[in-house]
């Protein structure tokens, strides 16, 4: 026996819809017009789509939850729960999987993409690509997000690819590349401006780029020719509240009381441990201190082959003296 759902007030049938799992609801959009446009007039509590690519496997999120929609070569039964699992888009067929989870294969990621999107209206919150499938933003027309990573091991990225994440892309949040088969990789001036900035292949970037670099955390490897001491005396000249460190490979010792007013460790100005990351400290004993004229106060530590340099908008941080030191990764030095 059926259910007269669509019989019910809308405020009644709204909140069935909004008890859901989000499979049920893209099925539900699939049966008329009407059902799509009902499910696109409610404001559900997603805040936005997550698509990472691997070699193997294609995966949309949607948060804020855990639900996973799977694009797999091909699927784990011929027939799934529904006859065929064909379900049809505009001209489209698509055939969907519903269990032992949400799955369709990869020819149809595309369209699942943009229907989803339309109907639930959300934007790209990240996206992550690790070892290329060729499935870059582009492809998708995404030009905005808050995080993008790049993971490439064995394949080569695209020059083009990359310059369109770089040149074209708005990330507000976090950028991580990490491309160890990009050695001809060549990019003039990137204005970068997020809050996180993480480059493991970063020999590309220009001096200009990186002094104009708006971030408030900031990892660099594999580039020790930077000038760090004209980065450091920017900070020291400006006005700028948002930067919080710098980590990055550097090779040459720098005679820091040259040209800079320096300071020895006082434990009565600062701790002695910096937080860096999340359970992750600098330990910064040895360090080097500077007082800007507005009373912030940033330090310089050498570490093996990297070198920090933290500002302590948070004078004394007694939590950060029980998490793990900062290591330098053997794949870096």
């Amino acid at each position: 026996m059926t259910f007269p759902l669509l019989k019910l007030p809308f405020l009644a049938y709204e909140q069935v819809l909004l008890n859901f799992e989000v499979p049920d609801l893209v099925d539900f959009s699939f049966c008329s017009s009407r059902c799509h446009r009902i499910v696109q007039s409610i404001r559900f509590p997603f805040s936005g789509l997550r698509v990472d690519v691997d070699c193997r496997l294609i995966t949309l999120w949607f948060f804020e939850g855990i639900t996973q929609w799977h694009f797999k070569p091909r699927l784990c039964k011929k027939i799934s729960d529904t006859e065929n699992g064909w379900r049809r888009i505009g001209r489209n067929r698509i055939r969907i999987q519903k269990e032992p989870e949400w799955c369709s294969t990869l020819k149809n990621i595309k369209v699942a993409f943009d229907y989803v999107q339309d109907l639930f209206r959300l934007p790209v919150i990240s996206y992550h690509i690790f070892n290329d499938r060729n499935l870059f933003p582009q492809w998708f027309g995404i030009t905005k997000c808050e995080y993008f990573s790049i993971g490439s091991e064995n394949k080569r990225v695209s020059n083009d690819k990359l310059k369109y994440a770089l040149e074209t892309m708005e990330i507000s949040g976090e950028l991580a590349l990490f491309m160890k088969k990009n050695d001809d990789f060549e990019c003039g001036f990137v204005q970068f401006s997020m809050d996180v900035l993480r480059i493991f292949q970063a020999f590309w970037i220009t001096n200009e780029t990186f002094l104009a670099m708006d971030c408030a955390r900031i990892e660099l490897h594999g580039n020790g020719n930077l000038p760090i001491r004209e980065f450091v005396s920017q900070w020291l000249s400006s006005r700028n509240t948002r930067f919080k460190w710098l980590k990055m490979t550097y090779r040459e010792q720098i005679n820091w009381n040259d040209g800079f007013k320096t300071m020895k460790w006082n434990p009565r100005t600062r701790g002695r441990n910096f937080q860096i990351e999340c359970y992750y400290r600098v330990d910064c004993e040895n360090g080097i201190d500077f007082l800007r004229e507005d009373g912030l106060l940033a330090s310089i530590v050498e570490k093996q082959s990297m070198i920090y340099f933290v500002v302590w908008h948070k004078r004394f941080q007694p939590e950060a003296d029980n998490f793990y030191l900062d290591e330098i990764e053997p794949d870096f030095l």
